[in-house]
């Protein structure tokens, strides 16, 4: 099958491309919290506040580089697999994988005061729905 032929291939690329540029940022993000934190714990003077606070910015940023790391893979996985229809399968699996994650980050958002976050979150589905779609696409031309 001649590749071109494979519609969900573009967007797959360029949705596994901003995956990969979304995660790096927040694999930075989760390190810089580590620091901060650890260095927050060491800067307190042994103020039980400034040790809570710490230990819960460096628990933050571990949770925030394990889901990126995460994300970093489905990106590599949609760029390097969208030419490759018998790999669709797989990828809409991780797909639905991230719809999932990024519906259950919007309905945690629902009970905040800020508007904001349940548009942040709204926003959130766009990427998984997308990369989905691409590889429901690719998986059509399977067929």
């Amino acid at each position: 099958m001649n590749n071109t032929e494979l519609k969900g291939r573009l967007m797959l690329k360029v949705v596994g491309i901003l995956y990969i540029v979304f995660a790096s940022f927040s694999i930075l993000a989760g390190l810089v919290a580590i620091a901060g934190g650890a260095a927050l714990g060491i800067t307190g003077g042994g103020e039980s506040l400034a040790l809570g606070l710490g230990a819960l910015a460096m628990i933050l940023g571990f949770v925030a580089i394990l889901s990126s790391v995460f994300s970093l893979v489905v990106g590599i996985l949609g760029v390097k697999w969208c030419n490759r229809p018998d790999k669709a399968g797989t990828l809409f699996v991780l797909g639905i994988i991230l719809i999932v994650l990024a519906a259950l980050s919007l309905l945690s958002s629902f009970g905040g005061d800020s508007s904001s976050s349940v548009v942040s979150g709204l926003i959130g589905l766009v990427l998984p729905v997308l990369y989905t779609l691409g590889a429901w696409q690719n998986k059509q031309s399977l067929q």
